[in-house]
């Protein structure tokens, strides 16, 4: 990808939502799985006792959009690492892909509180909002998938604007910032990155997952992390970009939505890259 009107693939579009029916819903399911407790998870997995399994093959055998595919295929992979499923491999078709939750679900117990299954309304959910049809029988899958997200997780008391927490925007300035930077600013992020011992960098990140689940909200802080990178994408004008970047960048917007929540030192360590280049942090 290459052109600065391209948009990263690791994001739905923007242009896409815009156009599409249910693009307001889509936000708002982004906003309930940042947000998301062990509490809804669980009472998600307890009423989600029909079989959903004739209208998931009915949504992905009516969907003939390519683009649609693809990036509904890149959201499975972020919400795969989102939730710690185990990472799809071997699959050059979005399609297939698109079943591969379902088929983890079939492959572990009977007990609907197993963890694959306890997940699976929330890809129930992505994949009606964008693929069910609007038809009278669309609609119904639709209203068959999404009933356990919408019965545990709405209303939501957050909003696309406070899905981090308190300080939400000061994280989002972060990633909205850096669209604007020049290439060698960049690499400079990269670079600082690349000087941090991996260790250190991956004990950060674990205390930054621990405070995401003392807060309450255990999912907040990987959300974060796919929040950042359609935002290096999009900054650096490829994608897939350097990962690096990308922890730069979720390191310094993570200082921001966990302010208060994390050691100095943590702290410290994940705003190096983006103070190392010169920037400033906006909380």
């Amino acid at each position: 990808m290459s052109s600065r009107d391209a948009e990263p693939v690791d994001d739905l579009g923007r242009a896409m939502l815009a156009r599409h029916p249910r693009g307001a819903e889509w936000h708002q399911l982004d906003v309930t799985v940042a947000a998301l407790t062990f509490d809804q998870l669980i009472r998600m997995a307890a009423t989600d006792t029909t079989d959903r399994s004739p209208a998931r093959q009915r949504v992905i055998a009516a969907i003939t959009d390519d683009e649609l595919a693809g990036r509904l295929a890149s959201r499975w992979v972020r919400w795969f690492d989102t939730f710690s499923l185990p990472a799809p491999t071997g699959y050059d078709d979005p399609i297939a892909l698109l079943h591969q939750p379902y088929r983890l679900a079939k492959l572990t117990t009977d007990d609907p509180m197993d963890w694959h299954r306890a997940v699976l309304p929330v890809f129930d959910a992505g994949l009606a909002i964008a693929a069910a049809g609007h038809d009278p029988a669309g609609q119904a899958d639709y209203e068959l998938l999404t009933a356990p997200w919408r019965d545990a997780c709405l209303p939501s008391r957050f909003t696309v604007a406070s899905a981090y927490g308190p300080h939400t925007q000061s994280a989002l300035a972060v990633l909205r910032f850096v669209v604007g930077l020049s290439a060698g600013l960049l690499r400079g992020l990269i670079r600082e990155r690349a000087r941090i011992d991996q260790h250190h960098w991956e004990a950060a990140e674990h205390a930054v997952a621990e405070a995401s689940v003392a807060c309450g909200y255990p999912f907040r802080a990987r959300s974060l992390y796919w929040e950042a990178v359609p935002a290096a994408e999009e900054a650096a004008v490829e994608s897939p970009t350097d990962r690096l970047l990308v922890d730069a960048l979720w390191g310094a917007a993570a200082t921001q939505a966990f302010a208060g929540r994390l050691d100095h030192e943590v702290a410290a360590l994940l705003a190096r890259p983006w103070r190392a280049a010169g920037l400033v942090l906006p909380g």
